[in-house]
């Protein structure tokens, strides 16, 4: 079994052994810890300065990046994190080469379709829809590009690295976000814009690090077929989870009015508190499990995932205490005007919701390294059934209040019976 620290050479500097020492697992949380900081401010000084209406207007164009960013980890970066621990040396730089080729065509696709989709909000008269969608197409370019450098750093359990990175990346966000909010020309579009000018440093990383990037078209469309066959599956099940999940960010406003999605955008604030150690621990699942596997078998992979889920699922509740008590207080002392008519029931069913979907991540992780993509594309059927019937229609008759309830809904059922398929392999092996 690997180590969960990296071992530095006898001769190394003091400051990296020192550094080198500490599990890896850590350095994974403190970045996320950065980046989630920097995504915590923008949607805060968004609503405080900007007003709820613009906050809904930044969840509206947030979540179609993070539809987008869900298709790519599923043809992109999941397929790279499970393979390219078996290569090395020009091997590795040559797929390297094709999954950025890869995220590149993938890139230019998505974001030309959300600006399709602009036009066709501003000639039907949605022109503040329009707006903010047109402004949201950079910003996803930066954000896919950048999430790209971290994935390609991670794969490689170099989470020093992408603490770097991110370190700088993240700066340079709250830093544009902040001077929009002190000279009071905040709103979604402008956030959107800031955001997007931080593609240079991405793009300078990968300058820096040429030499690990060997383009060679002859092996793209290889390539792509070798990832192909675990990321359909994905792909598949990530649409519709996330269909399901964001939809509800569009069949809101529609029922209630873009002030109601600000509502529960200044809700989901208390979530993103989560964040660092929830999308840590699922960052470092990925190269983790594939690893586990490898080595120790589907038995000691069954066992660590376990465990990890049993400890997930104690924290979570612990979680959901603490929001209870505070949750409401706090959203009020951070987004003020904004967070007008958050309720307790709305933070806590929110939390509720979006745990439940970290609560599947370990699972996810070794179902996928398993090789039984194909089971998340049958749980992902039910949980968008689940989501586009009980679920939207909780929210018709409720508001915002039951969206939680629907996602709680569909990881129960994705988790009961990706456990069950998997205790059942390890019986039979």
């Amino acid at each position: 079994m690997p180590s969960t620290t990296a071992a530095a050479p006898t001769n190394a500097p003091a400051w990296r052994r020192a550094t080198e020492a500490v599990p890896r697992g850590v350095w994974g949380v403190a970045d996320q810890g950065i980046v989630s900081l920097a995504n915590f401010a923008t949607p805060v000084l968004v609503g405080r300065y900007g007003g709820r209406e613009e906050l809904g207007y930044y969840t509206l164009g947030l979540s179609v990046y993070l539809f987008v960013y869900a298709l790519a980890r599923s043809v992109v970066w999941t397929p790279y994190t499970k393979h390219s621990p078996e290569l090395t040396g020009a091997e590795l730089a040559g797929f390297t080469g094709s999954c950025t080729a890869h995220l590149g065509v993938f890139s230019v696709a998505s974001t030309a379709v959300v600006g399709l989709t602009a036009a066709a909000a501003g000639l039907a008269g949605n022109t503040a829809i329009a707006w903010t969608l047109l402004a949201a197409v950079p910003m996803m370019a930066a954000m896919l590009l950048r999430e790209h450098v971290r994935r390609l750093c991670m794969a490689q359990m170099d989470f020093v690295g992408v603490l770097a990175f991110d370190s700088v990346v993240s700066l340079a966000q709250v830093s544009l976000i902040v001077s929009l909010a002190v000279s009071r020309r905040i709103d979604a579009a402008s956030a959107f814009l800031a955001i997007a000018l931080t593609v240079v440093l991405p793009a300078a990383w990968i300058a820096m690090n040429r030499r690990d990037f060997a383009f060679a078209p002859s092996r793209f469309r290889g390539d792509w077929l070798r990832n192909w066959s675990v990321a359909k599956w994905l792909a598949a099940a990530s649409s519709m989870v996330t269909l399901g999940n964001q939809g509800y960010r569009w069949v809101l406003p529609a029922l209630a009015g873009m002030a109601e999605l600000g509502r529960l955008g200044a809700a989901q604030v208390m979530v993103q508190l989560t964040n660092p150690i929830v999308i840590g621990l699922s960052n470092y699942l990925g190269p983790m499990t594939a690893r586990t596997l490898a080595d120790e078998g589907s038995a000691a992979l069954y066992e660590k995932t376990k465990r990890i889920s049993v400890a997930m699922a104690g924290a979570i509740l612990m979680f959901l205490g603490v929001v209870a008590l505070i949750g409401v207080p706090l959203v009020r002392l951070l987004l003020d005007d904004a967070a007008e008519g958050v309720t307790r029931l709305l933070v806590v069913t929110l939390a509720a919701g979006a745990l439940s979907e970290a609560l599947l991540m370990p699972i996810q992780a070794a179902t996928v390294n398993r090789g039984r993509a194909d089971l998340l594309f049958r749980t992902a059927i039910t949980r968008l059934v689940i989501n586009l019937t009980l679920g939207f229609g909780l929210v018709s008759a409720y508001g915002a209040e039951a969206i939680g309830v629907g996602m709680v809904l569909g990881s129960v059922v994705a988790l009961t019976w990706q456990w069950i398929a998997f205790a059942v392999e390890v019986d039979r092996d």
